[in-house]
């Protein structure tokens, strides 16, 4: 049994000791006065630097609205989406990427009418356009029923024998 055990630490310290390496961060020293250095961003300055570059505009990145659809073209495949905020957005629906359900049910684009509340999950392509990751076709809550509107009325009972 100590013999098993001392095996499983030993290959556990062996995997972490050959994989160590690859999560380490280069430790890069930088002499003030090397200009090599400055030449050569680093990966993450790289990605910071993509992000930046996106505009800072209303509906720019990614989101969620929720609203009413107010316009639905199926063959083309792009819904709008009037949100609580008075703003109207477009939003491309690509078939076999976009998810689309109604409640459980999924759905196709033929399956949504324009006035239905949705909730849309987006991003925005390369070149500037929102597309739909996701439709949910908001299911209107039914009321809840008592017993006594679906009981069946029961027989008056009768004291006079």
């Amino acid at each position: 049994m100590v013999k098993k055990l001392v095996v499983a630490v030993f290959l556990l310290g062996l995997v972490m000791l050959l994989s160590a390496p690859l999560f380490a961060e280069e430790d890069a020293t930088v002499n003030p006065t090397d200009t090599s250095a400055q030449e050569v961003a680093p990966k993450n300055d790289a990605m910071l630097a993509d992000e930046e570059t996106l505009p800072a505009e209303e509906g720019v990145g990614e989101g969620v609205v929720t609203g009413e659809i107010t316009v639905l073209d199926a063959s083309a495949g792009s819904i709008s989406v009037k949100g609580a905020d008075g703003a109207e957005k477009a939003f491309s629906v690509i078939d076999g990427e976009t998810i689309l359900w109604k409640g459980i049910e999924d759905i196709k684009l033929s399956d949504v009418k324009k006035g239905d509340k949705a909730e849309v999950g987006y991003y925005t392509d390369d070149a500037g356009k929102l597309v739909a990751s996701w439709v949910d076709v908001i299911v209107p809550e039914q009321p809840a029923t008592t017993d006594a509107q679906t009981a069946p009325a029961a027989p008056a009972i009768s004291d006079e024998d």
